[in-house]
């Protein structure tokens, strides 16, 4: 009963995608575009045939595309709705529309964010809310309002585009690949209770620490301790004042708890809330977002003891966590009797993304490639030749810049499909395990240091704090 509360709590926080399946096209390196046909209207952005075309939204829509994610979901999104039509940046043309005769049969939401890829900030999207009515997914629309979608957004300057979906494999087939390493862990309470009540008596430690509910007027301190964190991780998106005031008021979220160091609370200010060294964001017992400063980490115990103590009262008898898969906490779940869960359905599907524009986020990503370069020992310039599913691209890293060509006489020194090489360029690869599998193959094993050198794995992680349902 209580595996079956939690599962039903995580699917009303963020329902499955309800992706839709059509013909699958190959995928090779060069990204599609959809050719776009002489518009009828200035919204118009694809006529498909006579009476079907892809048209940008407006605000006289939004009530027809309610109803149609209703339709798509059958879970009353109103509230939900509403709440995101005040998100910061938010534009009702971030909306894609599938129209036939005037009625509305898809939709797709482009949601413009900034993310932080190891101090670099990138503009990508995400795509929401993909939907085709289901008497129209054999005609291949949903394809072309995905495509779509994608070339608005390289248009746009986004070079990376991200999707939770319960149909991978089609996405798969129009060129998306996994993000690596997805996931949550889960536990019983009393059992972590349990574990963390035996460390602290192995330790004997004392800490001057206490947790307690946060006050609004400490969402400053929230702020400074996700914007300090936040820069050197790969993929977390940066948060404005506007958009940290918009998450707490809509108030999706059960509970905020913050980690306080008590010796210190007389000595300073706390309206500037120096004191609050952590933070937690709780919905039902699902931990969905926490983060504390560096060498306060017992206070990532603290927090998960809180949450546990909170479940027991509300008869909630298991805890799950949604933070980065390398946070050591899991570990603890799991030797607590816990296990991990990968990304599923019941986490809103599974995480992939795509290059849109590689050669673009290559000349963006220069900055950390010359770090990693200049780390490795890597003497520049340098150029790798590639065959990408036949088609050949050469990889240039200067003291200046870092760029992908198209060279006219490659001397081939790696080659690999399209995936594995968008795998490669986003750090989503291991190249021992595609070593391994043949997924890559190089000319020297000094070809294979160097690309791991430079392209080392990276597990991309987003909080789950923005995608919550109301």
């Amino acid at each position: 009963m209580a595996a079956m509360q939690h599962s039903s709590k995580l699917v009303s926080q963020q329902p499955p995608s309800p992706d839709t399946a059509g013909k699958p096209r190959s995928t090779s390196f060069q990204t599609f575009r959809p050719s776009i046909a002489a518009p009828r209207d200035q919204n118009c952005l694809q006529e498909l045939n006579s009476d079907t075309r892809i048209v940008a939204a407006n605000a006289g829509d939004h009530s027809l595309i309610l109803q149609l994610l209703i339709q798509a979901y059958q879970y009353d999104l109103a509230e939900d709705f509403q709440s995101r039509l005040d998100a910061p940046g938010y534009k009702p043309s971030d909306r894609l529309l599938l129209q036939r005769n005037e009625q509305i049969i898809g939709h797709i939401h482009l949601s413009r964010q900034i993310g932080w890829f190891q101090g670099q900030r990138y503009p990508h999207v995400k795509l929401q809310d993909f939907f085709v009515l289901p008497e129209y997914r054999a005609t291949g629309y949903d394809e072309a309002l995905l495509e779509a979608a994608e070339t608005v957004a390289a248009n746009e300057g986004s070079a990376l585009a991200l999707k939770h979906t319960d149909q991978p494999e089609w996405l798969e087939q129009h060129g998306w690949s996994y993000c690596h390493g997805q996931g949550y862990s889960r536990a019983n309470t009393r059992e972590i209770l349990s574990h963390l009540d035996a460390k602290r008596t192995d330790s004997r430690s004392r800490t001057s620490l206490e947790i307690r509910s946060w006050r609004h007027f400490e969402i400053d301190s929230l702020e400074q301790i996700y914007s300090q964190l936040s820069t050197n991780r790969w993929g977390m998106l940066h948060r404005s004042d506007e958009t940290w005031q918009w998450l707490v008021g809509r108030k999706a979220h059960d509970q905020i708890l913050i980690a306080v160091e008590k010796n210190k609370r007389k000595s300073r200010d706390c309206a500037t809330g120096l004191n609050v060294v952590g933070y937690a964001v709780v919905r039902d017992s699902c931990l969905v977002e926490m983060l504390t400063l560096p060498g306060y980490s017992s206070a990532r115990a603290m927090l998960v003891a809180r949450v546990c103590r909170d479940a027991i009262d509300r008869d909630h008898h298991f805890v799950s966590l949604h933070t980065p898969a390398a946070d050591p906490m899991h570990e603890l779940l799991i030797t607590a009797g816990g296990s991990w869960v990968g990304d599923c359905a019941a986490s809103g599907g599974k995480a992939m993304f795509k290059l849109l524009s590689p050669s673009r986020w290559v000349e963006r990503l220069y900055p950390i490639l010359h770090e990693r370069a200049r780390e490795a020992g890597i003497s520049m310039p340098l150029q790798i030749d590639f065959e990408v599913d036949g088609t050949p691209q050469r990889l240039v890293l200067t003291r200046r810049s870092a760029r992908l060509e198209q060279p006219t006489k490659p001397s081939v020194q790696a080659s690999c499909n399209w995936l594995t090489f968008q795998n490669m360029l986003a750090s989503n690869l291991t190249f021992r395990d595609a070593k391994k599998i043949a997924q890559l193959k190089t000319t020297h094993d000094d070809i294979t240091h160097t690309l791991a050198a430079l392209f080392p794995a990276k597990l991309f992680w987003q909080s789950p704090f923005p995608l919550l349902r109301l």
